[in-house]
């Protein structure tokens, strides 16, 4: 029987080894576990900021974008101002050398009045010298 003691203690002891190692390896799963849960709340605080900064972009290319489009409307209103200033400068240019020439043509009846009015007056006092020379 003693074979049967010795036996049974050896049992004993390794069943005090086997739960020695499975307290050892709870310890350890719930080290693993815990490290597991930091690790995991961790990539969900990552996973929130880069969320968070994917929005951000997304907004700053929807305003960029609005942005772009209100300077493409502001260039089409300016090349729009640009062609009606065009036209007005040619209207300008066509109405000034209108203008000269009216004036040209106001300065040649200038004279032709003045030399007409210096005639009138020539012949009048010539009529005056005639009407004095035959009395």
């Amino acid at each position: 029987m003693s074979w049967l003691g010795q036996y049974n203690a050896n049992l004993v002891l390794r069943n005090i080894d086997t739960n020695t190692q499975l307290t050892s390896l709870g310890a350890h799963q719930r080290v693993l576990e815990e490290e597991l849960a930091r690790t995991a709340g961790e990539r969900d605080i990552q996973m929130a900021a880069a969320e968070q900064k994917a929005q951000e972009a997304e907004a700053q290319t929807a305003e960029l974008q609005r942005i772009r489009t209100a300077l493409e409307q502001k260039e089409a209103e300016l090349q729009g101002k640009e062609a009606e200033l065009q036209c007005e400068k040619t209207a300008v240019a066509t109405l000034t050398g209108t203008l000269e020439e009216k004036g040209r043509a106001l300065e040649e009846k200038e004279v032709a009045v003045r030399n007409a009015e210096a005639a009138l007056k020539k012949e009048d006092s010539l009529s005056s010298l005639e009407g004095v020379a035959r009395v």
